[in-house]
């Protein structure tokens, strides 16, 4: 088996994070388990993977919200609306959520803080959710 190419991501060190990250990447973003390499695989990408590493750059030693950098960006090709739909039924807050000019963007903080991108050039959706009307929506021009 081809060891895929594997994303570090900061983890707070705390008890019980590793089951909270492994909750929110595995069962709301749907990533899957390879245990035999130890990482999670990103859906489509066979090649591509994450894992965590505990940091003390997160948690109480960040000074602001504006020490929160974006440390990871995915695109989804369809149902974007339904995508943010469901994050949003698991409990996930957004950050931020818009139309710009380049398409549709949503951004959300995973259990350690990090900042999740999530982006979509097609607001098109199979089953019609709207999501013009949430609270957090912007449109940006």
């Amino acid at each position: 088996m081809k060891k895929p190419f594997t994303v570090h991501i900061p983890m707070v060190r705390r008890r019980g994070m590793r089951e909270e990250m492994d909750a929110f990447y595995e069962g709301v973003l749907s990533y899957e388990r390879d245990s035999a390499l130890g990482v999670l695989r990103v859906p489509g990408h066979q090649n591509l993977a994450i894992c965590f590493k505990y940091s003390n750059l997160l948690g109480e030693n960040r000074r602001n919200q504006e020490d929160r950098l974006a440390i990871y960006e995915f695109s989804v090709e369809k149902n974007f609306p339904s995508f943010c739909q469901r994050l949003r039924e698991h409990g996930v807050e957004f950050d931020m959520l818009a139309h710009t000019h380049g398409g549709y963007f949503a951004r959300v903080l995973d259990p350690s803080g990090n900042l999740v991108e999530i982006t979509s050039e097609s607001i098109e959706d199979d089953f019609a959710v709207d999501i013009s009307n949430w609270s957090v929506y912007r449109d940006i021009d």
